[in-house]
């Protein structure tokens, strides 16, 4: 509060505006080679300006707030002309293309990939996008430092960020929370990956900016802007893999009618695979099929804009048959045996067990900028979820209705609205005030009771303040989370149906830092406060949850989490080294978690590992980093690390379910332009992820796996054919066919992880 007052204060007596901002960018010619030499200078004042060094880098200081228009010039190139709109430091890419020397215009729309810029964050597009072209989103993400996957067999997985997931891990699809049956570990986001030209992530606490739950961070999955041109362009995608026979094809169209009409995306993808194998066997029972849809349309004249956006997710997922056990003694040897007793065949054909998620997510949007570069932006939508899980286990009944019936279902109706008013950058301050509010519905329907019916109202309001000088970035926020529900809960022996109202409010805060020692050298720091209610099945949830094959009971007598969490980010970006590392450390009272119990649960379907959920106070520290060294001009080394340690003082152990260590080491070769081929590279990489050693000993239903190391290589190279052009990967995954299994996948009790995979990408763009 002190840190926002004084920010405030420091606005309000602030008299004399200085110009203090710096334009950077690189300049590339269309091949994305750097351009070096190549001048970069204010059209309104030829003396400022910059020229590239040899990496194509250059900046520019000394900048005012306001509209502003570059020239860029350099020998045998076509000379382009940019605006841009400033009002804090600004990123730009100009791109040359070989030609006579005359003017041409090109205009440049910035945007911030975070809304809290001290918060450590990560991205993931470019050729490191394309070469994940076909994966879940959660295992795409763990090519990040700071992240893992979470999974449930081959084909279900969910972003793990600094150690947690599911409900404390926000997603926005396309600038909305997507609201999703997200409580399983088994139940991964309803996001088609090709929907985004960019993830971002923000890792650390976040609920400042974006509500409650963000304790562990933010995933934003942000399409390219549409097209500001008028014409049609578009791209196509065909991803083949080997393990599990899958086929991918994805598809973008988009244009616009003239310079000043509507602009136009329809998007598309189908996915299907069969059994997936591990070294020496196929998992039964592990296909999937997958069908999504999206169109957008946007229209912009004189500073007002509208949107509309709509996207549609299908999945259809087979849950491994090895999962299921009829007794305690199956059970036990199921979890014991170095492989499992299923048929191992290769079919596309999905039995009993297997989920069947439709999501589908509509969105409105209008934004006004200001002849003050204050913007206001609304958005409103609306989101239905449903989830249906078919267990092996059938119904005692002849009815063939009800034999088709899924045993569970959860429909979920979200809507949702949010006005953010920016003030733009004045005398070096910028200002983010919003208000948001949701109200969501679940239906539980199914043949066995799992989880109650609920309706929930939230709301809040936050404020975030910047200040800009120079070198130095300061950053405060305030916000006040509300929450009201109500659970219609139903008595298991009378089948009486009463209800229990609850009510969360909470405050939550952040404070940082950011400062530019050099050039190259950035150090940022920040401390935020986050918190989440608990959810309704970690309250009430009684019962088999058959995804994951499990028994849960909920405790309803769980309290709010709390977090605290600090964390010091450095990034260096010089010629031939770049790197950055974020540690961070996360004080969360009342975690909650499930725990396993001493004995399974046997009934009429079988029997079930039974966990239970409980809270405690528990630190979750840790450290990750990325680094790259040109060691020639066509050698690069890459490395990433992703540390994390949790302990749970309450216990006084390790905290369980905590990802092991995890480093990954990389050699790319950029080779010389051959034939048709431009870009292309050949890259080597071993993933090391060690024994989980800290964890609770005798707590868990199987110790934690050895470590495993993994190798992977891959060659690729793009093409340009005219105004079209194509990139290609060919991939190698688990070269040495290495049986291991992973800490954080739940199936790993009852088998290995997939075996070697041999995957093709191409995309092409017109």
């Amino acid at each position: 509060m002190a840190a926002v007052l004084m920010l405030l204060f420091a606005h309000a007596v602030v008299s004399a505006q200085e110009c203090a901002f710096r334009i950077t960018g690189t300049v590339t010619d269309d091949h994305f080679h750097p351009v070096t030499g190549a001048v970069v200078f204010l059209k309104s004042d030829a003396s400022r300006g910059a020229a590239t060094d040899t990496g194509g880098h250059f900046a520019i200081t000394g900048i005012c707030p306001g509209h502003v228009e570059l020239v860029c010039r350099a020998v045998g190139f076509t000379a382009v002309s940019l605006h841009a709109d400033i009002n804090g430091n600004t990123p730009v890419q100009i791109i040359l293309s070989a030609g006579a020397n005359q003017l041409a215009q090109v205009f440049i729309k910035g945007r911030r990939v975070t809304d809290l810029r001290t918060v450590s964050s990560t991205e993931l597009r470019g050729l490191e996008k394309f070469r994940t072209a076909g994966s879940t989103l959660g295992e795409a993400l763990k090519s990040l430092p700071g992240l893992n996957a979470i999974n449930n067999g081959p084909t279900i997985s969910k972003p793990v960020i600094h150690g947690l997931h599911s409900n404390r891990v926000l997603i926005l699809n396309n600038g909305v929370r997507q609201e999703g049956q997200q409580w399983g570990s088994e139940h991964a986001p309803e996001i088609d990956p090709f929907v985004a030209n960019e993830i971002s992530v923000v890792k650390g606490a976040a609920s400042v900016r974006y509500g409650a739950d963000a304790v562990g961070g933010v995933v934003l999955l942000n399409p390219d802007p549409l097209p500001e041109y008028k014409g049609i362009s578009g791209n196509a995608y065909l991803v083949g893999q080997s393990n599990g026979r899958m086929g991918t094809v994805s598809g973008t169209l988009q244009g616009r009618t003239d310079s000043n009409g509507l602009q136009w995306r329809v998007q598309g993808t189908a996915k299907r695979a069969g059994n997936f194998r591990t070294p020496g066997y196929y998992l039964k029972n592990t296909g999937m099929e997958e069908t999504d849809f999206s169109a957008q349309l946007g229209y912009h004249r004189k500073g007002f804009s509208l949107g509309a956006f709509y996207s549609y997710f299908h999945t259809r997922n087979g849950i491994f048959e090895g999962s299921h056990a009829g007794n305690i003694t199956d059970l036990t040897a199921a979890i014991s045996r170095s492989r499992p007793l299923t048929e191992s065949v290769f079919s596309y054909d999905i039995g009993r067990s297997y989920q069947n998620v439709n999501h589908g997510l509509a969105k409105l949007n209008g934004s006004y900028q200001f002849a003050n570069e204050s913007r206001i932006e609304v958005t409103a939508a609306r989101q239905g979820d449903l989830r249906e899980e078919y267990d092996i286990s059938l119904p005692y009944t002849n009815d063939p209705t009800l034999l088709s019936k899924p045993q569970v279902s959860f429909k979920l109706i979200t809507h949702s609205a949010e006005v953010v008013y920016h003030t733009g950058t004045h005398r070096r301050f910028a200002t983010d005030v919003g208000i948001s509010g949701n109200t969501q519905g679940n239906v539980f329907r199914g043949i066995r009771y799992l989880i109650p019916n609920f309706r929930t109202y939230s709301g809040g309001a936050f404020a975030v303040e910047r200040y800009e000088k120079d070198r130095l970035l300061l950053e405060a926020g305030l916000r006040y989370d509300y929450r009201w529900q109500r659970v219609y809960q139903r008595d298991t022996r009378t089948l009486d149906v009463y209800s229990t109202t609850l009510t969360f409010a909470n405050p939550s805060g952040t404070v940082g830092a950011s400062w530019h020692f050099t050039d190259k050298l950035q150090v940022s720091g920040n401390i935020g406060t986050a918190w989440r209610a608990p959810s309704v099945n970690e309250l009430y949830i009684h019962g088999v949850h058959f995804s994951d094959a499990t028994y849960q009971d909920g405790d309803s007598t769980l309290r709010a989490e709390r977090a605290l969490n600090a964390s010091l980010t450095v990034k260096y970006d010089a010629r031939k080294l770049r790197g950055t590392i974020d540690v961070y450390r996360n004080h969360i009272g009342n975690y909650i978690y499930e725990t396993p119990q001493a004995q399974p649960v046997t009934l009429l379907s079988g029997t079930f590992p039974a966990f239970r959920f409980t809270q405690d106070n528990v630190v979750i520290s840790g450290l990750d980093g990325a680094l790259q060294y040109d060691l020639f001009s066509s050698v690069t080394l890459q490395s990433r690390a992703t540390l994390v340690r949790g302990y749970n003082k309450t216990a006084d152990n390790w905290l369980i379910y905590m990802p092991a260590d995890r480093y990954e080491h990389s050699v790319v070769f950029n080779l010389h332009q051959w034939h048709f081929m431009d870009e292309p590279y050949i890259s080597v990489e071993n993933v090391t992820v060690l024994h989980q050693s800290r964890a609770p000993q005798g707590l868990d239903y199987a110790a934690p796996p050895p470590g495993y190391s993994l190798f992977n290589a891959g060659v690729g190279f793009r093409s340009d054919i005219g105004k079209k052009q194509v990139r290609f990967d060919f991939t190698v995954a688990n070269i040495t066919d290495k049986p291991y299994r992973d800490y954080l996948d739940r199936f790993r009790y009852y088998a290995d992880n997939i075996g070697i995979n041999f995957i093709i990408k191409t995309k092409l763009s017109f």
